[in-house]
């Protein structure tokens, strides 16, 4: 999956329209303390200062507990704690931000609390159903309980998707091109089981990232008034968004994989080994792929540049598969 959890800085910068949905029963004095408070919660928000950033989130909500910008300030701290219980009390404050301005930031921010919260359900069925396949025969009431709430876990987290799909929707609606958008909706489709979609999603996500890398290549080597802090923005920003294009064709790789599409997953991670050759799984996996095409002495050198690379020990099933090949490739 796409797994970095990453939303624009520009997300928490909101028009006049949605600041102060309390405005006509709010005083010149609680305005200027709201716009105060905002302003705080923002900067510490984007600083990663989440405990000041809730504090002064909720002392505005205190003054206006229906202030659009400062529920979603809140809402995204929490779902920013990356635990599940912070992501679970999101919720409401998103949700309070979507109902008093539906729009990108809040379909967006909604969107990605549904998806987060599905994949710790799906996390927790996988723990489940490994924990229900090592009791012994005797435990098989035991075993069942487990499978059952397995089963009840997916199905909620199945809701839980098909809510972020809906709203992931909206917010691609109004911003077609948002990495973070098509980010969010490619892991949404693929949970469903939504290949084409999901597909779809990474292809529209490649193109952006690639424009955008372009852009900030040709600046960095042509623009001679950019300061160093400048140009040091635009580096950390070419790094962030090469790596949302690693995950990106990792994730299409493993798509085409496991839909038997071999020649498309190697030409997914052949570009994804181009931006980030020091990688070692995605070596095994294009070997492997390499390997059920026929292609023995490709699969070889694959094979060879894992084992070169990968922390893995010898009883690892990939090294014994890799060791296989290569034995394979000698008696040839």
């Amino acid at each position: 999956m796409l797994e970095r959890s990453m939303a624009p800085r520009s997300l928490l910068l909101f028009g006049l329209s949605l600041l102060f949905s309390g405005a006509c029963s709010t005083s010149p004095e609680e305005i200027e303390r709201l716009e105060d408070f905002q302003q705080r919660a923002t900067r510490y928000y984007e600083a990663d200062d989440l405990d000041r950033a809730e504090q002064q989130a909720r002392m505005g909500l205190a003054i206006d507990e229906d202030h659009a910008i400062l529920n979603l300030i809140l809402g995204r701290t929490y779902l920013k704690r990356h635990d599940l219980r912070s992501v679970a009390q999101s919720k409401f404050y998103l949700e309070k931000a979507y109902d008093q301005k539906e729009e990108f930031r809040t379909s967006y921010s909604l969107g990605e609390y549904h998806l987060r919260y599905a994949e710790f359900l799906l996390g927790q069925a996988d723990l489940l159903e490994d924990r229900a396949s090592r009791l012994p025969e005797g435990e098989a009431a035991a075993a069942a309980e487990m499978e059952a709430r397995s089963k009840t876990q997916r199905a909620k987290a199945q809701e839980h998707l098909r809510q972020s799909q809906e709203l992931l929707g909206e917010a691609l609606a109004e911003s077609p091109k948002s990495l973070f958008a098509l980010r969010l909706m490619a892991s949404c489709a693929s949970h469903l089981g939504l290949e084409e979609e999901a597909l779809g999603a990474i292809q529209a996500l490649v193109s952006e990232l690639q424009r955008s890398r372009k852009w900030k290549n040709s600046r960095l080597a042509s623009d001679g008034s950019l300061d160093i802090a400048q140009e040091q923005h635009l580096r950390d920003l070419l790094k962030e968004e090469m790596g949302m294009e690693v995950d990106a064709r990792g994730l299409a790789a493993a798509l085409h994989k496991n839909a038997g599409q071999y020649e498309e997953a190697i030409e997914e991670l052949t570009q994804l080994l181009n931006l980030a050759p020091s990688l070692e799984r995605e070596y095994f996996n294009r070997g492997m792929c390499h390997y059920w095409l026929g292609h023995l002495d490709l699969a070889t050198e694959d094979m060879k540049q894992f084992l070169r690379r990968t922390p893995l020990k010898m009883d690892a099933d990939e090294v014994s598969q890799a060791l296989d090949i290569l034995a394979e490739a000698e008696r040839d």
